[in-house]
């Protein structure tokens, strides 16, 4: 069974297929039910079998106020409002019910949970819901709290969102000395229909953060998440674990109380716990209890210790504690030794095995764990991501005690690196690549599994989702140490788009040691008069990032970018203790923004069974509040753009000199939410776009939504290129030229939506923007003015200026002013790049069909670690040659860099979706990816019934391909060695020729350069 992808998420879902089949059992009332009148739990609970001590108990709720301190975290996200229960083991914040938080519709639900050390909180959040559609969540009405001798509670009352019918209330409450809270939670069917029920916890990850863990024959990290059938997803487990692995981690656990097991699924975006799927008859009740916990660190083994203690109190289940101790060298980090228990035997096959825990061997090689009685166990230590070859042990364990002995770890070699710019040390990225291809099979591996959200890294320096080293990379200023598998590399040092690469090539013995010292030079490659920024960057305030703040700044700064809008999902944030800790405003300007991201589904396309969200959008600047809901952003669900531009002006955004961003306009849904406005209300770029509207998707897209004073195209911005594997960027390209076609015309910006070290490149795109300012005298109404006008261009490496002069001998430069073309009618080129960055051509657009490309003419650096060969092209092109007859308006844009990728439009929406992926020089259906792992071949042809019908919208598609990458030595090496999945590119805004004296109107579709 393969893993759904995340656009069929929603239609497998509502299958009504799969309720049919998948529920048989009916569930009577419930006897023990307390949801009275009063809504208040007086009758004994399962959990009230649990009993902890400690030398000081307490358990307190308090409604935070204005000044009250919070919890921290990266993840912390508590403000005045909202409630805390605290017993000096644990706190837990529950979100006040009018500041709701991404899938919930209402507040009421799980925001925070810290140790007692109170600065680890890594949850992002956890809400009540019976499924997974829209109206299965809880919307909560009303909060109580209370406090009693030994207790204290936060109660919520609510309903089913969308049903009256249904009600529901849900307890929190803390005990003295227990590390966690326990959670009860009750649903009264009231209708007179049977109603289809799976009582559970949605734990939010959202990818990139947390990891999932549990236990099962083939299980632990190696999740399925949501598969096909999808009743097939939800599988019985003792208990679920789940471990962060930032800066300050926490680990969480879930125990069922009046369950004998939990029953869900996992996937790096949300885990789904609970009670089993049941048929719930009119009257009847469901009841869900349990016990939520939080421990220190990364490693699952405390955690899962907290698990076993709660199973033996609440179902008998007898434990023994197993120890081991780890020889060698690296010890003490997750990354460098890891050491994985299952219930099986080294004989067994690693699928074969029930995965149990994880532990992380202390400063002194030690280990230890509890486990079930009566099982055979296995125990294999993992060094840099990668299972050890003779370090491996099997025990049976029958009493309260069992030793595995000694496992040795393999003993990795040392690195010290530093990196000069300008002969001083500097911020700077250093990339860890094998040399040779021995070493990249030897070291390649991931963090845990599928859930690390990156691929395979190799070597795997640190875990992806957090700071440096993270994967293969490494930040560094002054001299860093890193340890790593034996093996031979290219060191890469990079200081951004606009200054020399470094290489140096190691071959490191175990246990050997050296000290790299890599050399860059700054290249004036940048025009004068420009700033480079980058408009959408993530940090550890994203619900999807674990990046520690110093380390996001840190990377700001290697990368050379002059300007940041720090845009985190739903938050505002500002950076300021790590900038200010950095000295990084005398380098850097942030502005700080916002991006928003729809998470609760609702009816935004008519005519659609299916709800969508309205993708997402950067707008900045906006005001930071350090303690406010959100940091200062506003709500941004279940509104079209319009009415959310609205909301930005009433969280403080200015309307005259902010800049709103349509970012990614044309990606994949994820997790059934749509990524990009355009694609979720079905646009075809065949056609065009209604001018009022007409009660079609696509007429929402200029429309002003009833009340609003914005339309939802009164955006200034939309991305072209976005990330730095250049994945989608065909796509946009091809939106933005639809809309210049017919007259529509917003800037293009290209950004790295780095979310951390790993994902993205900071800097890489960026956008150069044409401007008076400087980084000392920065203006941000200034510098905006100029983005909003669209003066600017976009790269990845190459530098395109772009001249000519108007009808009245005024220069004129690429932006969204139209003007009458000068009679002279020469548009000068000129094209420079950092001797690594390849540029294999250049393209002059006219109204979206290239018009003309120079190849030949181009001149190439003859040494990519050089400082010479910067000009890469340099000439005039007449108009006459490239402008349609006639005096109908135009538009020019220029590229420079790699030939694009072979693509086509299997489903005829007039956007590219899938590029020549089995190389046979045709695109068509041979060439989807039906299955998320290979693509479909001549070998699969026979599954296949044969070409899909022509244009179906609805058919699979993808992916794009990219340029073949070139193996070490060839050209083109080095730019994607420091661009990870990336191939050269760069665009100008365009020049908009009014040729009618009527303004600028655009060709219309189909027209012909």
């Amino acid at each position: 069974m393969g893993r759904m992808s995340s656009a069929s998420l929603v239609h497998a879902v509502i299958s009504s297929v799969f309720w049919a089949v998948f529920f048989g059992s009916l569930l009577g009332g419930c006897e023990d039910t307390c949801l009275d009148a009063d809504g208040q739990c007086t009758v004994s609970t399962p959990c009230e079998a649990l009993a902890f001590t400690c030398p000081s108990p307490t358990a307190t709720v308090i409604t935070l106020g204005v000044g009250d301190p919070i919890v921290g975290g990266v993840d912390a996200l508590a403000a005045p409002g909202d409630v805390v229960l605290s017993n000096g083991v644990v706190s837990a914040v529950i979100d006040a019910l009018d500041h709701p938080h991404y899938v919930a519709p209402t507040g009421g639900q799980l925001l925070d949970l810290v140790s007692a050390s109170g600065d680890n909180d890594s949850l992002t959040h956890l809400f009540h819901a019976v499924g997974l559609l829209p109206g299965d969540s809880f919307h909560y009405e009303r909060m109580t709290t209370t406090q009693g001798e030994g207790y204290a509670a936060v109660q919520v009352h609510g309903r089913l969102d969308g049903y009256d019918d249904v009600r529901v209330v849900t307890r929190y409450e803390i005990r003295p000395c227990e590390p966690g809270i326990r959670v009860r939670t009750e649903i009264q069917n009231r209708a007179i229909e049977t109603r289809i029920w799976a009582l559970v916890d949605a734990w939010y990850w959202s990818g990139r953060e947390v990891i999932p863990f549990a236990p099962g024959v083939g299980r632990g990290f190696e999740q399925p998440g949501i598969i096909d059938p999808v009743e097939a997803s939800w599988e019985r487990q003792p208990f679920m674990l789940a471990g962060s692995h930032g800066e300050r981690p926490a680990t969480y656990l879930e125990v069922a109380c009046s369950e004998e097991e939990l029953y869900g699924f996992h996937s790096d975006q949300i885990s789904a716990v609970g009670t089993e799927p049941r048929i719930v008859q009119p009257r009847s009740y469901e009841v869900f209890e349990r016990f939520i916990g939080v421990t220190d660190g990364s490693a699952l083994g405390p955690a899962s210790d907290v698990a076993l203690e709660l199973r033996r109190q609440l179902h008998a289940e007898q434990y023994a504690v197993v120890r081991g101790q780890v020889e060698g060298r690296a010890l003490g980090d997750e990354v460098r030794a890891s050491v994985e228990i299952s219930q099986g035997t080294g004989a067994m096959a690693a699928e074969d095995r029930a995965a149990f825990t994880q532990v992380v061997p202390a400063a002194d090689g030690s280990f230890s764990a509890r486990v079930p009685r009566g099982h055979t166990y296995h125990a294999q230590l993992f060094n840099f991501g990668r299972p050890g070859d003779s370090a491996e042990v099997t025990v049976g364990v029958a009493a309260t005690e069992a030793e595995f002995g000694t496992l040795t770890a393999e003993d990795p070699a040392e690195l010290e690196l530093s990196v000069l710019l300008e002969g001083s040390a500097d911020f700077a990225q250093v990339f860890v690549r094998p040399a040779d291809e021995e070493t990249r099979q030897s070291v390649s591996a991931r963090l845990f599994g599928s859930f690390s959200s990156t691929p395979p890294c190799a070597p795997l320096l640190g875990a992806p989702q957090g700071g440096s080293p993270a994967c293969d990379r490494v930040l560094v200023r002054d001299p860093v140490t890193v340890l790593l598998p034996a093996g031979s590399y290219d060191l890469f040092a990079t200081a951004g788009l606009f200054a020399t690469v470094a290489r140096e090539t190691v071959t490191l013995a175990p246990g050997e040691t050296r000290a790299v010292e890599l050399g860059l030079s700054r290249l004036d490659i940048a025009p004068v008069g420009t700033l480079g920024a980058d408009f959408h960057v993530h940090g550890g305030a994203s619900f999807d990032s674990t990046v520690p703040d110093f380390d996001r700044v840190q990377a700001f700064l290697a990368a050379n970018v002059d300007v940041i809008a720090a845009t985190d999902h739903d938050a505002v944030w500002d950076y300021a203790d790590a900038r200010a800790a950095l000295s990084a405003d005398d380098r850097i300007q942030v502005m700080v923004g916002l991006e928003t991201t729809g998470h609760i589904l609702f009816d935004l396309t008519p005519g659609e069974d299916i709800p969508q969200v309205i993708g997402h959008w950067n707008v900045w600047p906006m005001p930071f509040d350090a303690a406010g809901p959100y940091r200062g952003a506003p709500w941004d669900e279940l509104v079209e753009p319009g009415a959310l531009f609205d909301r930005f002006v009433q969280a403080g955004w200015p309307e005259e000199t902010g800049v709103i961003q349509l970012n990614h306009p044309w990606s994949e849904a994820q997790f059934g939410r749509d990524l990009g406005f355009p694609r979720a209300v079905g646009v075809d770029a065949n056609q065009p776009l209604p001018r009022e509207d007409d009660g079609t998707g696509p007429g929402l897209v200029l429309r002003t939504p009833p009340g609003a004073a914005f339309s939802n195209a009164d955006y200034h911005t939309q991305e072209v290129m976005n990330g730095t594997s250049n994945e989608d960027l065909q796509p946009f390209r091809e939106y933005w030229f639809y809309l210049l076609n017919q007259g529509i015309v917003r800037a293009g910006t290209a950004n790295s939506d780095s979310h951390g070290l790993v994902d993205g490149v900071v800097g890489t795109p960026r956008t150069l923007v044409w401007t008076d300012q400087t980084v000392a005298d920065f203006d941000q109404a200034t510098f905006n003015r100029a983005v909003r006008d669209g003066e600017m261009i976009g790269t990845n490496g190459p530098v395109i200026e772009v001249s000519t002069v108007d009808a009245a001998g005024a220069p004129r430069t690429p932006s969204v002013q139209h003007f009458a073309p000068g009679a002279a009618g020469l548009v000068h080129i000129r094209v420079t790049a950092a001797p690594w960055v390849p540029v294999e051509e250049v393209r002059v657009i006219v109204n979206g069909q290239v018009a003309r490309t120079f190849a030949a003419e181009l001149m190439h650096p003859s040494d990519p670690f050089g400082v010479d060969g910067a000009l890469r092209f340099e000439g005039d092109l007449a108009l006459s040659e490239i402008l349609p007859g006639g005096s109908a308006d135009a538009w020019v844009v220029v590229e420079a860099g790699s030939p694009l990728p072979v693509a086509g439009d299997i489903n005829c929406d007039g956007i590219v979706d899938t590029g020549d992926n089995n190389g046979d020089g045709e695109v068509d259906y041979r060439d989807v990816d039906r299955n998320d792992d290979d693509l479909v071949d001549a070998a699969d042809l026979d599954e296949i019934d044969g070409p899909p019908e022509a244009c179906d919208r609805d058919q699979d598609v993808g992916p794009l391909g990219h340029p073949a990458p070139p193996a070490r030595g060839e050209v083109g090496y080095e730019f994607l060695a420091v661009t990870p999945g990336g191939y050269p590119m760069s665009f100008t805004n365009p020049l908009l020729f009014d040729r009618d004296g009527g303004g600028f109107t655009g060709p219309g579709l189909g027209a012909a350069p």
